[in-house]
């Protein structure tokens, strides 16, 4: 017996496979193999990387809005930062704190005192207070206890002492100037003597320095000279010289008598010599010298009751006069007329 040749058998088989096809149930089990090997298994819903994607993007959300929501501390210099404007843009440097655009309030939480800047400015917080440098803002300062020093704000003609108040500054770098709005602040020179600024007044550095009448030594004692023989007239002409009368000082002396005085604080002397140098004032200079003693009782030496009796005194004899929008802010931060109508109880 010839053997088989498998190879030809196949041969022959093929046209016949070709027309009769592969049987659907071997087809539909080829396929499946097919489809499971092409197509990798899914992971499980924890390890997909767009869960991670998810979950990062919502954590970074919910940073965002905590921080938004979160007020931010910052702060510059040692000044910390209270209010600000959505376009302010601030830079440090060895200058200070500069404020380049936009409006901002910086504190000095140590000292008590609060600035908003007024347009652009630069600020340094120092060891004896804060200085400002360049620009225009205004300042509040906490109230003072009785004792306390007062806060500083440094500029270039010297410092500006407060013991609780709102006023402006203005710093030009040669000069500058400084607006009392409420309160009582004093402007100490660099050469030490003080210079007290009173509410709606503005002062201006650099501040002339007072010129200090010089001290003249006493005259020697002219000898005694004979006097001649009286001899007999037929007239009585005297010889005597008519003796001059002193003058009474001006009311520029009085008022720079009065400077040096408060810069010794020698308030209730002070006080005093206005009393004296009024009696011997015109009207028409009277008034400002009044006003004085009445800034004095009320500011420096804080006596309410004496206060209240001058301002009544004063209202009285300079009617509408040039102060009495001072005068009036004056006596109600003194409270005069509850005093007033106790007392006429």
């Amino acid at each position: 017996m010839a053997p088989r040749d498998f190879r030809e058998e196949l041969r022959r088989e093929d046209p016949l496979r070709r027309e009769q096809g592969m049987p659907p149930a071997v087809r539909a089990r080829l396929w499946s193999r097919l489809r499971d090997a092409r197509e990798p298994k899914k992971p499980a819903w924890h390890q997909r990387p767009a869960f991670w994607g998810l979950a990062a993007s919502a954590v970074a959300l919910a940073l965002v809005v905590f921080w938004m929501r979160t007020p931010s501390a910052r702060s510059w210099g040692g000044l910390e930062l209270a209010r600000a404007s959505a376009d302010l843009k601030v830079r440090e440097d060895a200058a200070g704190v500069e404020i380049q655009e936009g409006e901002a309030a910086l504190m000095d939480v140590a000292r008590g005192i609060t600035l908003r800047n007024q347009g652009p400015l630069v600020v340094r917080r120092e060891p004896s207070g804060v200085r400002l440098v360049r620009g225009r803002a205004e300042f509040a300062v906490d109230h003072r206890q009785p004792g306390a020093p007062p806060a500083v704000v440094l500029v270039s003609g010297g410092a500006i002492e407060v013991m609780g108040t709102r006023f402006t500054v203005e710093e030009r770098r040669a000069g500058g100037a400084v607006t009392l709005h409420e309160g009582a602040i004093a402007f100490r020179r660099r050469s030490g003597s003080v210079v007290p600024v009173r509410v709606g007044q503005t002062l201006e550095w650099p501040v002339a320095e007072p010129a200090e009448p010089a001290l003249r030594e006493p005259a020697p004692p002219e000898p005694e000279r004979p006097q001649p023989l009286a001899t007999p007239s037929t007239k009585a002409a005297s010889s005597r010289v008519p003796s001059t009368p002193v003058r009474a000082p001006s009311a520029e002396d009085v008022l720079r008598e009065l400077e040096v005085l408060r810069g010794r604080h020698e308030f209730e002397q002070a006080a005093r010599y206005l009393e004296e140098s009024m009696r011997k004032q015109p009207v028409a200079t009277r008034e400002r010298l009044s006003f004085e003693l009445g800034s004095l009782l009320t500011y420096q030496l804080k006596d309410a009751q004496r206060a209240c009796v001058h301002w009544a005194r004063h209202e009285q004899q300079f009617r509408r006069g040039h102060y009495a929008e001072a005068v009036q802010r004056a006596r109600g931060t003194l409270a005069c007329e509850g005093r007033e109508g106790e007392s006429g109880r």
